[in-house]
């Protein structure tokens, strides 16, 4: 559909890697060429959506960095746990719609798990999701601009720090029927990745240090071959990219402004959609952990509670 430039599967500060996703955009919408890059970050990361107030974030400390996407959604914790991933195209007319775009990246990435074994993936559109055995494995969100768009999204590699992450931030719980349902335990209940592959093959003679890392390597490249076909022109990210994304973002973006207030806004002029939210007004309070945010109640219930109920 589209000729490729892989970027890579580079770790970089939640600042870096946030710039790097508009110098993405803005990289499709000058060349016509769409984007492939993988991420983690160097230290622990919460990433606010485009439209959400940072009362979601509890305390802040020297133990994790902030951001705020251009994507909407809620608050996410990026780590060392996940393998971050973005697409970007250029508004060509080979998507009609976002709704477009979302299905046919989600569905790559799906068969992607599903080619290395891990049964019983499917893909939730409606919720933004990509789940195994029911219960969400990956999440994504989109910008879809006026000439460039963009879908980036995490999956889980390892369990997360669940502990870690509730001292951070908001995890909201949900009343459904007569039991609550806590957010807190959807995540202690999540699958990861790691979890299916090493169990045979050349993953179970790597070592527990090392095998996060070769997982990691392991999923990008089944991504990247779904995803492109395998036909692909390489680009190495350096020093000189990262400053000129970042340069792109100090122009668009205040610093603090951004963050805290969300400005300045986008305008229609730049951006068709973000899907589910508004381009300017109030921020927006209360919300729940981005994996879950979209998943109706009788989805979540479930993945709320241990695999054997």
């Amino acid at each position: 559909m589209f000729d490729y430039e892989y970027w890579g599967n580079n770790t970089l500060s939640i600042g870096a890697n946030m710039a790097m996703e508009e110098y993405m955009l803005q990289r499709s919408e000058d060349s016509k060429l769409a984007t492939v890059r993988f991420w983690n970050v160097e230290k622990d990361a919460i990433v606010l959506g485009y439209s959400e107030a940072t009362s979601a974030i509890k305390k802040f400390d020297n133990t994790f960095e902030v951001a705020r996407r251009i994507t909407g959604g809620s608050h996410v914790e990026f780590d060392e746990n996940a393998l971050a991933y973005t697409f970007t195209v250029p508004r060509d007319g080979s998507f009609g719609h976002f709704e477009d775009m979302r299905k046919y990246f989600a569905e790559k990435i799906g068969d992607a798990l599903a080619g290395l074994g891990i049964d019983s993936t499917s893909v939730d559109n409606r919720a933004s999701t990509i789940n195994v055995d029911g219960r969400v494995i990956a999440s994504h969100a989109m910008f879809w601009g006026v000439k460039s768009a963009l879908m980036h999204g995490l999956l889980l590699i390892k369990p997360y720090d669940v502990d870690k992450i509730y001292e951070r931030v908001a995890l909201n719980e949900r009343k459904i029927g007569r039991k609550v349902y806590t957010e807190y335990d959807a995540l202690k209940n999540a699958p990861a990745v790691s979890a299916y592959i090493g169990a045979s093959g050349h993953a179970a003679y790597i070592s527990k240090e090392d095998k996060a890392a070769y997982v990691k390597k392991v999923v990008a490249e089944s991504i990247l071959e779904q995803v492109t076909n395998g036909k692909h022109r390489e680009v190495t990210l350096n020093s000189n990219t990262v400053s000129a994304a970042e340069k792109l973002v100090a122009d668009r973006h205040i610093g603090a402004p951004w963050f805290n207030h969300r400005i300045p806004n986008y305008t229609e002029k730049e951006v068709e959609a973000i899907p589910g939210e508004s381009l300017d007004g109030a921020l927006k309070g209360g919300l729940g952990y981005c994996l879950y945010i979209q998943v109706p109640d009788r989805a979540f219930a479930r993945m709320a509670q241990p695999k054997e109920q």
